[in-house]
């Protein structure tokens, strides 16, 4: 199957943790960035719709043991903040039965000091995550003119990072919107025109069959006569 990076943005739940009682200042941000069981609109127009759901099968701890995700400034490599690579490193991994949680002390540079004045500002009010899917089922519910698919996930092929946002990374248009669609069901499509082929094929080869058989019979009846 061919790969291709999805981003999606979890719009709540990003903030700054409190301080215990006599501690300095907290620089751990924290939030959920991916939200399970939760059916999430990626388009609606008047003529097309596509929403999505993320199975909690998608994100398991095998899986996260796999992964190297880094913990970006509005979708910028360049802005790294925090990394988990399998399993270790400044960003910490929580996953809950409604979502995967994080964390991270924000380092002690421009970077951090910018990311937490503006999760506290609320500037920064939300997280993206990249991915890549492996497993998915489309349903169609389209109804009276309008189209309406609904994309369920079922396993990543990876996760490569979470960001710190404000807005979505991808573009709500229905050229967008479409071509993810058209990607989903390219492969869906090839498998079935696969099939269909392999189908024909196979009732060609049999009328072969039946005529070298026809054409066998009748040389040896002609050489008996």
């Amino acid at each position: 199957m061919e790969e291709t990076k999805r981003v999606r943005f979890v719009p709540d739940g990003l903030s700054v943790r409190e301080a215990n009682e006599g501690e300095g200042e907290s620089r751990v941000i924290e939030g959920r960035a991916i939200v399970f069981d939760r059916e999430a609109v990626l388009y609606d127009s008047a003529s097309y719709k596509q929403c999505e759901v993320i199975k909690p099968s998608c994100i398991t701890e095998e899986f996260l043991r796999e992964q190297d995700i880094k913990l970006n400034l509005l979708h910028n490599r360049d802005s790294s903040i925090a990394r988990n690579n399998k399993g270790e490193g400044t960003l910490k991994l929580e996953l809950r039965a409604d979502g995967l949680y994080f964390s991270a002390e924000m380092p002690k540079c421009d970077l951090g000091d910018r990311a937490l004045e503006l999760v506290r500002n609320r500037t920064y009010t939300g997280c993206s995550f990249e991915f890549y899917p492996k497993d998915y089922e489309v349903t169609n519910r389209s109804a009276n003119g309008k189209e309406d698919y609904l994309i369920t996930h079922t396993a990543f092929e990876r996760v490569t990072a979470l960001t710190i946002a404000m807005d979505p990374a991808y573009g709500d248009t229905s050229v967008n919107a479409r071509e993810d669609w058209e990607r989903l069901t390219k492969n869906e499509k090839r498998l079935e025109q696969e099939e269909k082929d392999e189908r024909e094929g196979r009732h060609v080869m049999d009328n072969r069959d039946a005529d070298r058989e026809r054409e066998r019979i009748i040389a040896i009846i002609e050489t008996e006569m």
